[in-house]
């Protein structure tokens, strides 16, 4: 930083850089005597900032001209080349060829915001505004593969934390002037870019302004994730348990949605886009399924929906025909349950709900540990626990079926939040088989589809197999 203020201390002095030039004759930036300083005021801001900078880089009519930045965001080399590089002509000049775009003065409000964003601000000691340069350096990952996704088949690249990247990934699948995008910002401290891409050839126009009159009307401090987001969103909704937006970091499941006529929302710091508005049936759809033939994906889906019910509704049916609906069974399925169950202590409603908030422990814990010891603990208590509580006649054997069955169909969900609420209604299943037997099972059943029923996902009905894109859309 010492070369590039005696670079500029040499550029300004021999002619090349005027503060003449910057402030009166580019710029018209006068010095105002009645208010604040622009300088004393960026000071008394970031008075607690240890990364706020300010280098003296000329004098003016006696008047001391300062560059201000924030070190942590603003680029070093964009600051070496801007000021330390001998290039004939006046800084307007350097700045376009450098940047291709332009600068503006700014007041204090924008000249606060342009720092936090990683520009920095040129002013006199004396002057009421600024220049206003971009020199930010944003702090990102590069373009990989999918973390929370498996790419059996197609394109292995993934959105990243910045919104310009992933701007490029989805036009890199879709080259088309069709698709369009519409920028705000949300959050009174962070001030975070939200985008909302669309095909306009197949988008409803109706879910496109509803979606930017709701962005507008978001009042929060912050927002980190598309999530937050989306929850901020559905603010006003009450006894949301079930998702209504699918989450993915996969450009080609992004393109494929944008053609069919759905939105996408993305936000600046956040690698997840939402895909708007989603069904139920959209939680259980892969990307790859329309890279395989038909037949197979028909296949695919069947073993979904079939997991899908085994998961809700398996442990209930053991605690259902193990303790209410006995003479259901054929006796000899009786006789070997009893048989397995024989020495366990407990009721069959206390052993299953002991197994499964076992087996969710289990999972949370592989989820959360690092990577490195994650399949230690599987293992560990997968198998070592697994066979000694078995061992000491705490659960049956049959049980353990159930629930290795229960724990490997829960991972056949192929959205992540949809997996989580399989995991939650299978209790209030299970509650339902030991008040009612079957007829709990079937009421639990007949209660969870007529709430399905009841939600809508930005308009949409969530039950609906298919999205209609002629459908006009109400308000969600």
């Amino acid at each position: 930083m010492d070369k590039i203020i005696l670079d500029f201390h040499i550029y300004a002095c021999r002619g090349v850089i005027t503060t003449s030039d910057i402030l009166t004759s580019v710029y018209g930036l006068n010095e105002q005597e009645d208010t604040l300083p622009l300088f004393e005021r960026l000071k008394e801001a970031f008075a607690d900032s240890a990364d706020y900078a300010t280098i003296l880089i000329g004098m003016e009519n006696a008047a001391e001209l300062y560059l201000c930045f924030i070190s942590s965001l603003s680029s070093a080399q964009r600051l070496d080349f801007l000021l330390g590089t001998p290039i004939t002509g006046d800084l307007s000049a350097r700045l376009e060829r450098y940047r291709g775009t332009g600068f503006k003065e700014g007041t204090f409000e924008n000249c606060v915001q342009a720092l936090c964003h990683g520009s920095a601000v040129i002013c006199k000691v004396r002057s009421s505004s600024g220049l206003i340069l971009n020199l930010s350096e944003s702090q990102q990952r590069s373009v990989g593969s999918p973390v929370t996704e498996n790419v059996l088949q197609g394109p292995m690249n993934a959105f990243n934390e910045s919104l310009d990247v992933n701007t490029a990934l989805i036009r890199q699948q879709i080259r088309s002037s069709q698709l369009k995008l519409w920028e705000t910002i949300v959050g009174t401290a962070s001030h975070t870019r939200v985008a909302l891409f669309s095909y306009s050839d197949a988008v409803d126009p109706d879910l496109l302004s509803q979606l930017k009159e709701k962005l507008e009307q978001i009042q929060t401090d912050g927002i980190q994730d598309s999530a937050q987001l989306l929850r901020l969103l559905m603010a006003r909704k009450r006894m949301l348990l079930f998702p209504l937006a699918v989450t993915t970091e996969r450009p080609d499941r992004v393109a494929e949605s944008l053609l069919a006529g759905k939105v996408i929302i993305m936000i600046d710091g956040s690698p997840f886009a939402l895909i708007v508005p989603s069904v139920y049936t959209d939680f259980w759809r892969s990307p790859e399924d329309k890279y395989v033939n038909p037949h197979v994906t028909s296949f695919l889906h069947t073993l979904r929906v079939l997991a899908m019910f085994i998961n809700l509704f398996l442990p209930a049916m053991y605690v259902a025909l193990t303790s209410v609906n006995v003479d259901v069974n054929r006796l000899e399925i009786s006789l070997a349950a009893a048989a397995s169950r024989e020495g366990v202590p407990y009721p069959v409603f206390v052993e299953t709900l002991l197994m499964l908030i076992t087996t969710d422990f289990i999972t949370e814990a592989g989820l959360r540990l690092p990577k490195t010891i994650s399949s230690t603990v599987t293992m560990v208590g997968g198998v070592v626990l697994g066979q000694a509580i078995i061992q000491a006649n705490i659960v049956s054997h049959l049980l353990v079926i159930v629930v290795a069955a229960t724990a490997i169909t829960n991972f056949i969900v192929i959205d992540y939040h949809m997996g989580l609420v399989q995991r939650v209604l299978k209790y209030f299943v299970v509650i339902g088989a030991t008040i009612a037997g079957l007829l709990g099972i079937v009421f639990c059943l007949v209660c969870l589809v007529i709430y399905l029923s009841c939600l809508e996902s930005f308009g949409t009905p969530y039950l609906t197999p298919l999205w209609h894109k002629k459908k006009r859309l109400g308000s969600s």
